[in-house]
């Protein structure tokens, strides 16, 4: 269907049986070839009449590409429109190095995200062994698998989709600093607090909030549904692993210098309505990300 509607535009070129698209108009220099001489197909083919099929599926389409693919992914917008359908938006993500070497196979040395992810929970259940030695074997194994799969996510996600990033992998499973375990754990301290209560009888919800620390963590989560709204927009994912960071950040700061379950009467029960509005906050942006929000660790 899509290769008929091409063959009635003025500017479909035929070579025997190959067609291509000249698409020097739009600025691009080279031929856009959508089925070859032997009147086959191409991949572009294909990936225009997916791209038709998508469009029934949804109300806004987004494609997420490696740098490598910008000039496929515009040559794609521009057929698109010319045949009178809605183009994809695109987000082009730059490339991820270790240091050990590249992941693109034009760097020289390539592995794959599976090698990434696994060579990773090797490292995480390390850390979770030396952290939590009393666990079960399995436990620890759960543990480390949702510590290295938010690891690679937020590592990647955490930098502006256009900047090529280094994942270092010290820096991505460092539990005291700005990553993803670093969040995960402050959401599983979140659930801790909250059980501790819950064993001394609970609380009631209580929003009065004086302190500094109660004012600046309040006014953080209240912004949840701006970022959220604003990432959706701008297609920054960026955007809320850095509002998670502060998040977290906020949170820790809190909890160090405000006690919870040693307040009395409203002060109490005002803290740990913040602590729960922050688990929930945590929760749900971490969700997004595709990090599970781990209730102990």
């Amino acid at each position: 269907e899509v290769l008929a509607r091409i063959e009635k535009m003025p500017d479909t070129q035929f070579d025997g049986k190959m067609m291509y698209l000249d698409l020097s108009k739009q600025g691009f220099g080279n031929r856009y070839v959508l089925r070859r001489s032997n009147g086959t197909s191409v991949y572009a083919a294909r990936d225009l009449a997916f791209h038709l099929w998508k469009n029934t599926q949804c109300d806004r389409s987004i494609d997420v590409l490696g740098a490598d693919h910008k000039l496929i992914g515009s040559q794609l917008q521009t057929t698109l429109s010319l045949i009178g359908e809605r183009p994809p938006e695109i987000v082009n993500f730059e490339f991820v190095s270790l240091p050990e070497g590249s992941m693109t196979t034009r760097g020289g040395v390539f592995i794959t995200a599976d090698e990434l992810i696994a060579e990773t929970k090797k490292r995480a259940l390390e850390e979770v062994t030396i952290r939590r030695p009393e666990l079960s074997e399995e436990e620890r194994a759960k543990i480390a698998n949702a510590v290295a799969v938010g690891a690679v996510r937020y590592d990647i996600v955490k930098v502006s989709a256009e900047k090529s990033t280094v994942f270092d992998w010290k820096e991505a499973l460092d539990f005291e600093r700005q990553s993803a375990p670093y969040a995960q754990y402050a959401h599983a301290r979140a659930c801790s607090i909250l059980e501790k209560a819950k064993e001394e009888g609970g609380f009631a919800e209580c929003y009065e909030f004086s302190d500094s620390y109660e004012i600046a963590l309040a006014k953080h989560i209240a912004q949840f549904p701006y970022v959220i709204e604003k990432v959706v927009v701008e297609l920054r994912p960026h955007l809320l692993a850095t509002y998670v960071r502060d998040l977290a950040d906020l949170f820790n700061s809190f909890y160090r210098f405000d006690p919870v379950l040693k307040a009395e009467g409203k002060v109490r029960d005002a803290r740990l309505t913040l602590v729960d509005a922050c688990r929930n906050t945590l929760h749900q942006a971490l969700d997004v990300l595709g990090i599970e929000a781990l209730e102990s660790m």
